[in-house]
């Protein structure tokens, strides 16, 4: 049950710490698939013409961010891991990773952490994937006090990041 409460509290104090950074610089946008419900609910409220919820459609997820970024805006996109990583690989590897467009992904769940539901939504591979891809950052925060210390150096350098947080 403590690992349980840790991990939702990473995922709630991620939401928090994008929030206040969206109140101090307005070029930075949340794109997400249709899910965090409740976690992103200020956010929407607060920020409503800087959240876009692309619904099931990952590709368009990720193309909506890399139009961002080219724009000079910071889109941070936040899925479940493998709809974020292995649903839109090729544009996350044609812009991200070749182009080296400044996208932040967020993936949330490691491993089989969504174990109930079911194997598409596992992430066991994302470490792999993103050694494909070594001009993508990559960071696996185990705590919230990691996650702190690297949060405002990742949203705001110019390199695209993946970042995985517990479920």
């Amino acid at each position: 049950m403590q690992r349980e409460q840790t991990t939702i509290n990473m995922r709630k104090h991620f939401t928090a710490l994008v929030h206040a950074r969206m109140q101090q610089n307005t070029t930075i946008w949340v794109i997400t698939g249709d899910l965090g419900y409740g976690l992103w609910d200020k956010v929407r409220t607060d920020f409503p013409e800087r959240f876009v919820n692309t619904g099931a459609a990952e590709q368009s997820m990720i193309g909506i961010a890399v139009g961002l970024a080219l724009q000079g805006k910071i889109p941070l996109v936040y899925s479940i891991t493998p709809f974020l990583l292995y649903r839109p690989f090729e544009t996350i590897r044609n812009y991200l990773a070749h182009e080296r467009i400044p996208v932040k992904l967020f993936g949330s769940g490691r491993d089989k952490e969504y174990v109930s539901e079911g194997f598409s939504h596992w992430a066991e591979e994302d470490r792999a994937v993103l050694q494909l891809f070594p001009s993508i950052r990559s960071f696996w925060p185990e705590s919230v006090a990691e996650l702190n210390s690297e949060f405002d150096e990742l949203i705001t350098n110019k390199e695209p990041w993946y970042v995985n947080l517990k479920r």
